[in-house]
């Protein structure tokens, strides 16, 4: 693993701490970036879009997961696999002088993975959630790169939110 790769986990390791995603007994939430992931931000977005992208996942899906009833959930583990931005990032930006923050619109989205665990450490879920819009018209007309990551980041919230009650109706827990 190269150094520049090493420094971006240690950073998000030390400076971005696990969330609390303000579930009912506050789950912590961690977001990893796959290696297919790790190398676009490396080379076309910018490293410093990762912490913009694990903080708004962290937002999103905690906003979702909030009275979910995910009370058995000890930790929410989130791996972005893909993430395409709806404006250039900085980095495109002095890559490409041509690019346009405003006017240059793409359709973006997201691809996850996550992994519901217990206190134990034990899975109790796993999904797949992606969410790219068919065309412009469909997408996010924030101004913001990562647009239409953050609609699939409450996509994937919702899809969480929906597994955490299903799971509380099949393990119903006495109090």
């Amino acid at each position: 693993m190269n150094r520049h790769r090493w420094t971006l986990i240690l950073g998000v390791l030390l400076i971005l701490p696990a969330a609390a995603l303000g579930q009912d007994r506050g789950a912590a939430s961690t977001v990893l970036f796959s290696p297919t992931m790790q190398a676009a931000l490396e080379t076309t977005y910018g490293l410093s879009e990762a912490a913009v992208l694990e903080r708004m996942i962290h937002e999103r899906v905690g906003a979702a997961l909030r009275g979910a009833g995910c009370d058995g959930i000890a930790q929410v583990e989130i791996t972005l696999l893909d993430a395409r931005p709806t404006h250039p990032t900085d980095k495109q930006i002095a890559d490409n002088p041509a690019l346009d923050r405003l006017r240059t619109h793409f359709v973006g989205g997201a691809a996850f993975t996550a992994r519901l665990l217990d206190p134990a450490g034990r899975e109790l879920k796993s999904v797949r959630y992606d969410w790219y819009p068919q065309d412009l018209r469909d997408g996010s007309r924030a101004a913001e790169p990562w647009g239409d990551v953050r609609l699939a980041s409450e996509g994937l919230g919702s899809q969480l939110a929906h597994e955490c009650r299903a799971l509380a109706r099949e393990h119903p827990r006495s109090h």
